[in-house]
């Protein structure tokens, strides 16, 4: 037992080490409060270990945070991402042609596009409008995040050398609360740039004739397709291979993550205990220890080989390996000594894992399923013991990972732990059957088709009890973003009540502080909450307003903005419900981007500045000219509807906002009537052309525009008249507060 926390303490310290990284602050603090925790610790607690054992783990936590910034990847001397203008709009440059080697099996992006990595090896410029390549070359290297036409990435592998035209750009910040980085995510994988490419050309086409793991993957992808159709037959092959093996319809991608079913998509140690056995199983009798333990580990090998060596899987089989061992010398391993181990090596092999969700899940799950599901067993002992591991199993991965999942997420799937009890005997059923129909389509792909036919009925019914819990109210309740100490402190409750025996009696009160210690924070912030956001988005005008719990959302732009910009940004802000939806972009099919936020959550009514409209299935109620919308302390009142012209104002705040939509800005102009403008503090426009007379009406203390390249010459007589002026495509959102502050999200990034 004290070899297994020492084992576990030291890992741990690596870790704990390594994520710390993402504040000298908290790195030094560590360091700092070192002495004391070895001072203090035995006195607490009995059971603590040595002085001698705490020193060496917080030596192991200081050299592990040093160590991560070694690892983190760095612009090398002539990197691809030099020779992109600084300078480009929106950081795009002109076509070029870029020449590498595919680093990675394609993936179809939600844009129907084939995304893959390249090494970049030469870069030219085109000469001319034939697109051909200027007698100028540079010798570049580094990882270049690639998207080109759908067909054009078929039937590419890595190690294929290719040559591409198109145009590179640098990815640009988050520019939203809540928003994915785009440029984080590159940064991490090794990147720095990204191409758009309109043409791909393999000079050699026999270079992808070579047998490759993708082959075998693709051929075992195609015999499940080919009787089970789409998408039953994507969604068996992402349940045995994970669902970076295929490319799985992502509605239906969507709508498992949304109930907490985003597991069964992964491939991780479910898999590997099926692998290992079955075979264990079967060769019991047959073969020696020694021949078990061999085929066992060539076994492994080749399902890491298929899944694409994803972080949760070399985990999975790097324990499994460890159970092999202890199998050949005829020794008991000990399973939690053999997570924290694993996943230690893992992180020395690549620290950057550690900020990887799946690689934290799946490591948190398995620590679940190790400490806490005979705990719980023994609280359920009532319950047959079929009924009784249905519930434990999910409830215990699901206590580890609920922290972690609210921090990065923002959301608390409602239905996950009774749809992980309906659905976790379909997902072993059409696991065990889906790895026989891979294993028998690799070598018969006919036969292997036949085999997993039969999985049709249970996948169907797996389907469709997702589709029901997607279907019913609260889906995924938004909690918005949970601060670092509320993290810290629900991880502290869960590892006293696995640590302390006292904590174990008074877990239904711990758990309720827990509970608290989300809740609370949050109901208070929501009584008391007023604030106008201008969303960052290429050219929309998205404002959120808020209002003790009210909400009132203004424009949704198109579909992609809606679920990737103020789908987000609404779960950050713990926003469950739309009581008002505004929309004046009547140039653009709007229902899509409106549909996709209702699948999320309601919108209690909608309205539009321009007349009575229905786009599809979504009727909008128009706002009639001069009559005051109220919604608790918000007024708005429509002043013109082409364009669309109206005012937001917060009389108990003496906050007045002017709303000014100018898609075409010469028609726009003719039709403002300016007599009807009066002084506001606030103008929010798109960012084309307002008349002088215009500004002098509206006389605003505070501009902004919807837009990173607003017109010069407005820009110039606003700055005249002293108004200070923010662009959403260079300060990202913008956000106001009754303190009277605007708050640009970018401006930590400028500064």
């Amino acid at each position: 037992m004290k070899n297994t926390q020492a084992h576990i303490l030291l890992c741990l310290a690596y870790v704990i080490g390594l994520l710390v990284t993402f504040n000298p602050w908290v790195r030094w603090g560590m360091l700092v409060a070192a002495i004391p925790v070895i001072l203090l610790l035995p006195k607490i607690w009995k059971k603590s270990p040595n002085w001698q054992l705490l020193l060496v783990a917080i030596a192991i936590a200081g050299c592990a945070s040093f160590y991560l910034e070694l690892r983190i990847p760095k612009l090398a001397a002539n990197d691809i991402s030099k020779y992109i203008p600084a300078t480009a709009e929106r950081g795009t440059s002109q076509f070029t042609i870029v020449q590498g080697i595919v680093d990675s099996y394609p993936h179809i992006t939600r844009n129907q596009n084939s995304q893959f990595w390249l090494n970049a090896t030469q870069l030219n410029e085109i000469q001319g409008n034939d697109l051909r390549p200027a007698d100028v070359s540079r010798t570049v290297n580094g990882r270049l995040y690639v998207t080109v036409p759908l067909q054009s990435g078929t039937g590419l592998q890595p190690g294929v050398e290719v040559s591409i035209t198109g145009t590179l750009y640098l990815p640009q910040p988050n520019a939203n609360p809540g928003g994915f980085s785009f440029r984080d995510y590159l940064s991490q994988s090794g990147g720095f740039a990204g191409m758009r490419g309109v043409q791909l050309r393999v000079p050699d086409e026999n270079q992808t004739q070579q047998w490759s793991w993708g082959k075998l993957r693709a051929r075992i992808a195609a015999a499940q397709v080919k009787w089970l159709n789409v998408p039953v037959g994507p969604l068996v092959t992402a349940m045995v291979l994970g669902s970076d093996a295929v490319d799985l319809p992502f509605d239906l991608r969507d709508r498992f993550v949304r109930v907490g079913l985003a597991h069964a998509l992964a491939a991780s140690g479910f898999q590997v205990s099926l692998i290992l056995n079955a075979i264990l199983s079967l060769t019991r009798k047959r073969l020696s220890v020694v021949a078990q333990s061999n085929l066992g580990a060539v076994a492994l090998l080749i399902f890491l080989g298929l899944t694409g060596f994803q972080p949760a899987v070399v985990r999975s089989v790097v324990m499994g390996m460890a159970v092999l061992i202890g199998l050949r010398s005829n020794r008991k391993i000990n399973q939690l000594s053999s997570l924290f181990i694993a996943g230690t090596l893992l992180l020395i092999i690549n620290p950057l894992w550690v900020w990887d969700i799946g690689f934290e899940l799946s490591f948190l799950a398995t620590l679940g399923l190790i400490v806490t599901v005979e705990p719980l067993q023994e609280k359920l002992d009532w319950l047959p013991p079929t009924i009784a591991d249905l519930v434990t199993v999910p409830l215990a991965a699901s206590i580890w990972t609920l922290p972690i999942q609210l921090y990065v997420f923002k959301v608390f799937p409602f239905y996950s732990l009774p749809a992980n009890i309906l659905t976790s005997p379909l997902i072993s059923i059409i696991s065990i059957g889906g790895t026989i129909g891979a294993l028998i389509g690799s070598i018969v792909p006919i036969l292997g088709s036949a085999v997993s036919w039969i999985l049709y009925l249970p996948t169907q019914i797996l389907i469709g009890i997702v589709n029901l819990f997607n279907y019913l109210p609260g889906t995924s309740f938004a909690v918005g973003q949970i601060a670092l100490w509320q993290l810290f402190a629900l991880y502290g409750i869960i590892l006293g009540v696995w640590i302390f025996p006292k904590w174990q009696k008074n877990w239904k009160i711990l758990a309720s502080i827990g509970v608290l210690l989300v809740i609370v924070p949050l109901a208070i912030w929501k009584t008391t909450e007023l604030q106008i956001t201008a969303l960052a988005s290429k050219d929309s005008q998205i404002l959120v307003i808020q209002d003790r719990g009210h909400t009132i959302l203004i424009n949704s732009g198109n579909e992609s903005i809606a679920r990737f910009v103020v789908l987000p940004f609404l779960q950050q802000q713990a926003i469950n419900r739309i009581d008002r939806a505004i929309d004046f972009n009547r140039d653009i099919p709007v229902s899509n981007s409106w549909q996709t936020l209702t699948q999320t959550m309601p919108i209690d009514r909608f309205y539009s500045i321009g007349g009575d409209s229905r786009d599809g299935l979504i009727k909008f109620e128009p706002l009639p000219i001069g009559k005051v919308q109220k919604l608790d302390r918000v007024e708005i009142t429509t002043i013109e509807t082409n364009p669309a012209i109206f005012q937001i104002e917060i009389p108990e705040s003496k906050q007045k906002w002017l709303i000014i939509g100018d898609n075409i800005a010469d028609r726009s102009q003719q039709a403002i009537d300016i007599e009807q403008l009066t002084p506001v503090q606030t103008l929010y426009w798109s960012g084309g052309r307002l008349a002088e007379r215009a500004i002098a009406k509206i006389r605003p203390k505070v501009a902004i525009a919807a837009t990173a390249n607003p017109d010069p010459e407005t820009i110039k007589l606003l700055e005249k008249n002293n108004v200070r002026v923010y662009y959403t495509g260079r300060d990202g959102a913008i956000q106001w507060t009754p303190t009277g502050e605007f708050k640009p999200y970018l401006e930590g990034e400028k500064s």
